[in-house]
Order: structure tokens, then sequence, then C-alpha cells
């Protein structure tokens, strides 16, 4: 893996760039010439494993000497880069029992257990933690070796650092606690910015809190960018699946990801000024009820808009204010009741004194009613359920959640009213409108029927003729 990789460097970083001298001590400095010898010797195994060994003898040996930490500090990194991590976490508590502040065992540690709380173990985020706090207060102590010189020893912190800060984001992530975990993965990718894990992790934890951050959709681009390097398409796709989905609530659309993208995997290094204005903001459906008020005449605005506007009454202060102000252009659009307004629906269900009825195009498309019609006189015959009609009468309450008007003294609409008469003429009509205008109809042996309207009732080839209203 990348990171396992990453992690050797670090902890090798500042052990194997050392001089041949014994981590910047003189011959003259060792009491016994074949101390020197011995870690000179161990110092120059090519072999990651034998080294690694030899270190662990020469700890053993020389148990007082001046490079004992960093001998096991060079058998640690030794077992890592072999690749026997149980080896190495072995070693890691020798040198924290000698110096619970050694900033290699430290990054170590915490790297092992963050490992593993990626593979599902939630015991493990805890030690990490710890050991991430207490690598975070080591580094800001940590004296620079005489064998490395000023700019490599900035860079190890600076690796460390990143060690510790993701190890704390990722906790700080799967704990929800999105700003905090903004504030480690901040850290840690300004000092690994090709790190997958962290730079993904960043995305996330900018994606997920509230309010989102859009700059986390440059961070996501970028962590496909650094998958697709690696030749990781699973991981690619993965992240780019959960990255759309998060760009579409956002926006409203995919408009403009596939350019970010195609921007990033290109080469763009760091997020352009200006990022986050770049990526407009759907508005959510409280915020679109102020800005149609604010933008609008409120008694202009249509049945739909206003049950938007309406709905959303009790979200915020701003809505109340909004809604107030919607509903008295309604009541003032009616002249305090004397005058009646006309609305096109889709009835829902129909007794001879009331009808729920849909106005929005979301309630006609689920079948919900969001007007409660009562009739100013019983209504026969009635419209069938799913007809269209055209209803006016007083627009007199409404109830936020779940959304309903109340209109009363309703009456059907003259277009919905019942149309003259007469024979139905050949050929006969393949389809017909629902809406409702009652016709009746007379068979060729001589009975009769109410059908929802003059169409349907020529429809059936044994009516003769039909005339307007319901059958009497």
């Amino acid at each position: 893996m990348i990171v396992l990789r990453w992690v050797v460097l670090v902890l090798s970083l500042a052990l194997v760039a050392q001089p041949p001298e014994a981590a910047g001590q003189a011959r003259s400095s060792f009491a016994n010439p074949a101390e020197y010898d011995n870690y000179q010797a161990a110092l120059k195994t090519s072999d990651p494993a034998k080294r690694a060994t030899a270190m662990e003898v020469f700890a053993a040996w020389y148990p007082n000497s001046i490079v004992r930490t960093e001998s096991l500090e060079h058998a640690m990194a030794g077992w890592m880069a072999a690749k026997q991590p149980a080896k190495a976490d072995f070693i890691a508590g020798k040198l924290l029992q000698i110096d619970p502040d050694n900033v290699h065992a430290l990054a170590h540690r915490v790297y092992a257990a963050r490992a593993r709380a990626v593979q599902g173990d939630r015991a493990a985020i805890e030690p990490m933690v710890a050991g991430a706090e207490r690598g975070v207060g080591a580094l800001a102590k940590w004296q620079k070796p005489a064998s490395i010189d000023d700019a490599a020893f900035a860079r190890a912190k600076e690796q460390m650092s990143a060690v510790f800060n993701g190890a704390l984001g990722y906790a700080a992530v799967a704990a929800k606690d999105y700003d905090k975990a903004r504030r480690y993965y901040r850290e840690s990718v300004a000092a690994e910015p090709d790190n997958l894990q962290d730079v993904y992790q960043l995305a996330v934890s900018q994606l997920e809190g509230t309010p989102l951050d859009a700059l986390g959709f440059w961070f996501a681009a970028r962590s496909i960018a650094i998958a697709r390097a690696a030749k990781n398409e699973t991981a690619a796709k993965d992240i780019d699946r959960y990255v759309r989905s998060r760009y579409r609530l956002y926006r409203g659309s995919e408009e403009g990801w596939d350019e970010l993208l195609a921007r990033v995997v290109a080469g763009e290094k760091a997020p352009p000024g200006g990022f986050v204005k770049s990526i407009p903001r759907a508005l959510t459906p409280a915020e679109l009820a102020i800005q149609l008020v604010e933008d609008n005449d409120p008694g202009s605005l249509s049945f739909a808009d206003w049950a938007l506007i309406l709905r959303h009454r009790d979200t915020t202060p701003a809505n109340r204010a909004v809604a107030e102000k919607t509903w008295k252009a309604i009541v003032d659009k009616q002249q305090g009741g004397g005058t009646r307004i006309k609305i096109p629906v889709k009835v829902i269900t129909a007794t001879p004194d009331v009808i729920e009825a849909a106005i929005t195009d979301e309630a006609r498309a689920g079948n919900v009613a969001d007007l409660h019609i009562a009739m100013a006189r019983p209504l026969a015959p009635l419209p069938a359920r799913g007809s269209k009609i055209a209803i006016v009468g007083t627009l007199s309450d409404y109830k936020p959640q779940p959304f309903m008007f109340m209109m009363t003294r309703g009456e059907l609409a003259p277009e919905s009213l019942p149309v003259a008469g007469g024979p139905c003429a050949d050929p006969r009509p393949q389809m017909c409108t629902r809406d409702y205008r009652p016709a009746c109809g007379l068979h060729r042996d001589g009975t009769r029927k109410t059908y929802g309207n003059a169409c349907s009732a020529c429809s059936n080839p044994d009516v003769v003729t039909q005339s307007a209203g319901a059958c009497p």
C-alpha cells in the first residue's frame, strides 16, 4: 500500500540518511572500540531484516550504549521495511519504555492502530488517539539529531505531524465531528499532499460537515487523481460515485463536475482562488421560498409557489415573515372573501359536500391531496377520482405540515360545467380527456347512463346521443 511505504519512509528518514559515523558520534565517543565497530557493521547491513536483527543484537549486547535508542529505532525501521510489522511493534514497545515521547515509536504505534481501525477494529481508535495526541506534544520538544541538517529535520517533523494529525482526523470522522476532522486533516494534507487516504478523508469531512464546505469537491477530485495515478481504479470509481451524489445535492445537478475532475487529474495541485464561488449552491426549498417573495409580488405567484412558501412557514423566522406576507396577499386578492379565485385541480376523493384535490405537480403525481374543498352546495354527479376540474372558491386557511389549503364556498368553474349535448358522430373517439363535464348518454336500448364528459359518453358505441348534465 502507498500509505505503508510512506510510513516506512517517515520512520526511516532520520535514520537511513545518517553518515557512516554512528549517529554523528565519533569513534572516540565510545568507551569500547568494538561497540563502535559492531554498530557500524549493523548500520551498513543492506538487507532490512538482517539489519533489524543486527541492531537488536547490538542493543542487547550494549544496554548502556550512547546509541542504544538509535539502534532500536533502526531495528524498528528495518522490520517495517521488511514487512514484519509485529516485530516492529515489539521494538516500538521497547523504545517507549525507554522514552515515552520517542516520536518514531509513537508514529509506528499510531500507524499500526489506524491500520487496524480502518479494517474495522473499533477498539484500536482509543489507543490511536492517545498515541497521536502524545506524538503531537512530543514533536514540539523533539531535538534535532546531530546527524541530519535543518532542512531534513524540518521535513521529518512535517511527516511525523502528518502521521499524528491524520490519525486524529480519522478518529474525528469516525465520531462524525467533522469540524475537528477538518482541522487535523488540513495539517496532515499540507505535509503530505499525495496521501490518498488523508486527502479523501479531508474531502469527506468537508462534504459531510454542516455547513458543507465546497472546497471538499476539489480535494475529492484530487483524491481521485491520486488513486488513478496509483492504478487504483476501484478506489477512484468508489470516490467518484460518492462525490457525484454530494455534488448533485449541493448544486442540483452534475454540471461542472466532469470539467473539475479533468482539470485536477491533468495536474492541478491546489484549488484556484475563488473555487468555492465557482460552484453555485442550489437553494433549499425553504431558501427558495424566501427568495420567491423577495423577488416577486406574492399576490402574483402561482398556487404551487404559494404552497411552497406556506409549507415552510415554521422553518425559520425569515420563512414565517414571508409566509405571513404571502397569506395577507392571498386574503387581499380575495378582497377579504368577497372575491373567489379559480384553481385547476386533480380530484383525489369526492363526496357531495367535500372534494379532496391536488394542486401542485408533486401532489398530483403522488395522488396526495393538498386542497380541502367545502362545496357551497351538494355536488352530483361526483367527479371521478383522477379527473381534472376547475374549482372556484375562497381560500380561507391553510396547514403548513403536511401542507393543506382550506377552501370554502367551492363550486365548479364554468369550464367544468356540462356543455350542450347532441348525437354521437362516427367514427367514435378513441381517446378522451378526464375533464369533468357530466353528460347523459342515451343507449340504443333506451337506457341512460351518466358519463364524466360528452367524449367519454360517445366513445361507447352503444350510445346514440348525449345530453348536457347528469341523467335525471
